[in-house]
């Protein structure tokens, strides 16, 4: 009875485990899919996505190619969706003769891919707490954070037609003592007229 009871139990905590694990009604999932997203300035985003999940997350990998209204078709790049949603809804920016996008990188980062429409060629930029904290301005500020740490999370809130970036910057502060001490930074970037670089302009 002992051994019947035991088995009993074992199998209900696996179906508790799985069902616990279950995502959209599939407890593993692994499908290549495309969609496409009209772009408020013209054209369309097509995104190539992969999505799977296991036991313990869901994920989405996307490549990203637009379409302009005049049908040109140029790769903007990939992005990555780790235990997130994939949005709705991702639209490009333009700002002079530059085209903006923005998308998920990992967990604590972003890239923003920008692109000269005279070329059509995009470039990659990585929005993460190591590229921040190497920059002359936050080492100026002596800002005491723990780089290499699960807390430390920086992400792009906001990008508007002036080239401006915003950026939210939340970091574990160094030699805590309590797991919950952060800090928090806002961070704006300015993209050049000229060369389409994005540059660190503030911290506060």
């Amino acid at each position: 009875m002992k051994a019947i009871k035991f088995i009993f139990i074992f199998i209900s905590i696996v179906i508790i485990i799985l069902s616990s694990c279950n995502i959209d009604g599939q407890i593993f999932s692994d499908e290549i899919y495309q969609d496409t997203i009209k772009q408020n300035i013209g054209g369309e985003i097509i995104r190539n996505i992969h999505y799977y999940n296991d036991f313990q997350s869901f994920n989405y990998d996307v490549k990203y190619t637009y379409k302009s209204k005049y049908d040109s078709i140029s790769d903007i790049g990939s992005g990555h969706y780790y235990s997130q949603q994939l949005p709705v809804d991702e639209q490009l920016i333009k700002f002079g003769k530059w085209l903006i996008f923005k998308t998920n990188g990992d967990r604590n980062k972003d890239f923003i891919f920008i692109c000269d429409t005279n070329t059509c060629t995009w470039i990659k930029y990585e929005i993460s707490p190591y590229e921040i904290e190497r920059t002359a301005l936050w080492i100026e500020q002596s800002i005491e954070s723990e780089l290499n740490n699960w807390d430390t999370v920086s992400k792009v809130k906001n990008i508007d037609k002036n080239g401006n970036i915003t950026i939210l910057y939340v970091y574990a502060k160094k030699n805590r003592i309590f797991s919950f001490v952060r800090g928090k930074r806002k961070i704006t970037y300015k993209i050049n007229m000229e060369t389409g670089v994005p540059k660190m302009t503030a911290i506060s």
